[in-house]
């Protein structure tokens, strides 16, 4: 498969998966990258019933913190199957004001998850400033390397 085979790939797959807000609006991941376009986005893909996701939220806590107000966004992107459950998590986390929170059955979103390799949660990417995934398995937020890969994509043309 050629770069733009996947890149097409995985166009269509992100055009395809919609998420629901915490305010029940929904939107694709595609128009969820639109809106970001010029900032770098760290995607967070976990579940409320996912041990080691939710231990992993208070380095993502404070790696929101270092950031914030640069042109990054952290998106978390939950496969709970049950709304509630996810809700609940959110606030339980301490995790409602560290970026956008966005929920697809993990049944439904299965197919882009085969394509983008992640076969565990918590999983991380990157889309870099241009609106193009730059890193399908990046770091986790409580590894140090992270924050300089993230301040090198931020400050890329």
């Amino acid at each position: 498969m050629t770069n733009i085979q996947a890149q097409k790939g995985l166009k269509t797959l992100f055009d395809e998966n919609v998420m629901t807000a915490i305010d029940g609006t929904q939107k694709s991941i595609t128009e969820i990258i639109n809106t970001h376009k010029g900032k770098v986005i760290y995607i967070d893909f976990w579940a409320s019933w996912c041990g080691p996701c939710k231990a992993k939220m208070p380095a993502s806590v404070k790696l929101h913190e270092k950031f914030k107000g640069e042109d990054i966004v952290f998106v978390y992107l939950s496969i709970d199957k049950d709304p509630n459950n996810w809700k609940n998590a959110i606030t339980s986390l301490l995790i409602a004001n560290t970026g956008e929170h966005y929920r697809r059955n993990q049944d439904d979103i299965a197919e882009l998850l085969k394509f983008l390799y992640v076969y565990s949660i918590p999983h991380y990417l990157i889309v870099g400033k241009d609106g193009q995934l730059v890193n399908r398995d990046a770091l986790p937020p409580n590894e140090p390397r992270l924050e300089k890969q993230l301040r090198k994509l931020m400050s890329s043309k």
